[in-house]
């Protein structure tokens, strides 16, 4: 890699550092945007071989809802409107570029033509401006949570609904960043929303390096780890939510967000057992453990 991708990199990296410490809307909003044309270079350099198609169609996106966020922010925040014309525009633009629920529908077409460094960059740093603009908006709007716990739901339900219908394992990963932005969207409203994309990006890190290496057991253990089951760090994430759920008596949205695990567990499920198939030089340990894994379910069976 030279030095230009080194400093676009760079710059990738200070963007959504200057969204998340600044002040001001128009300054977060410039790192959001510093992040994101950071990015340009990376996927049309020659070093990565990525569809030019899939470029353009994320460029063309992701420029338009740059335009809706200007112009909705500019009403919001400094003409102080709260028309909600202006409201649905500047939460639609901040869901085309986290992925979320209704602007969704790109991220399993852009990622499964990604490779795993670029789907690394493009679901975890750029996520973290938009994520900032939409807790510094709830902070402002306090009296539209309930649309963006609304959103987050659909999100999660979506993805779960999505990610089942997936044959590759990178459109599978987009179909479960649309889910887990869903929970990060509910964890704004408590003050979850960071420890829960560390978590979360600590993992899809992880996993796209096992899938680089080709070891596919790691990679099917990482993929358990993100559906969230237990005794794996995410479910302690998604446990941490839903006890601020149950204590602001907000059944429903808890239902909601079960639902969409329980769907969203069959693809994972899925997933990691074809990857564990796809080991060519099978090893004693790897036998062992999945036996003990079988042992152990059949002892639950029994005791429950």
């Amino acid at each position: 890699m030279n030095f230009g991708m080194l400093l676009f990199l760079y710059f990738l990296v200070l963007g959504p550092l200057l969204s998340v410490s600044s002040s001001s809307w128009l300054l977060c909003w410039s790192g959001l945007e510093l992040g994101f044309f950071s990015l340009m270079p990376l996927l049309m350099s020659n070093n990565f071989s990525i569809s030019k198609e899939v470029v353009l169609k994320y460029f063309s996106i992701q420029a338009f809802s740059s335009v809706l966020l200007f112009f909705s922010g500019m009403m919001i925040f400094s003409f102080f409107s709260d028309y909600m014309i202006y409201i649905f525009i500047f939460l639609l633009s901040l869901m085309l570029k986290l992925g979320g629920f209704p602007g969704h529908f790109w991220v399993p077409g852009v990622v499964s033509g990604l490779d795993w460094f670029s789907c690394c960059l493009i679901l975890g740093p750029l996520k973290v401006a938009p994520f900032a603009l939409l807790i510094s908006f709830l902070s402002n709007f306090s009296n539209y949570q309930l649309i963006v716990l609304i959103l987050g739901g659909l999100s999660v339900i979506f993805g779960a609904i999505l990610g089942n219908n997936q044959t590759k394992i990178r459109a599978m990963i987009g179909a479960s960043s649309i889910s887990h932005t869903g929970w990060m969207m509910n964890a704004c409203m408590f003050s979850q929303m960071w420890s829960y994309f560390l978590i979360y990006f600590t993992i899809l890190v992880g996993f796209l390096l096992v899938m680089m290496k080709y070891d596919y057991l790691t990679s099917s253990l990482f993929l358990l780890s993100m559906s969230g089951l237990p005794p794996f760090a995410m479910f302690v994430a998604k446990m941490n939510i839903m006890f601020y759920l149950a204590q602001s008596n907000m059944w429903g949205f808890m239902f909601i967000l079960i639902v969409g695990s329980i769907i969203s567990l069959i693809f994972y499920l899925k997933f990691s057992y074809s990857l564990v198939l796809n080991i060519k030089n099978y090893k004693v340990w790897y036998l062992s453990s999945f036996m003990m894994m079988n042992f152990w379910g059949v002892l639950f069976l029994y005791l429950f």
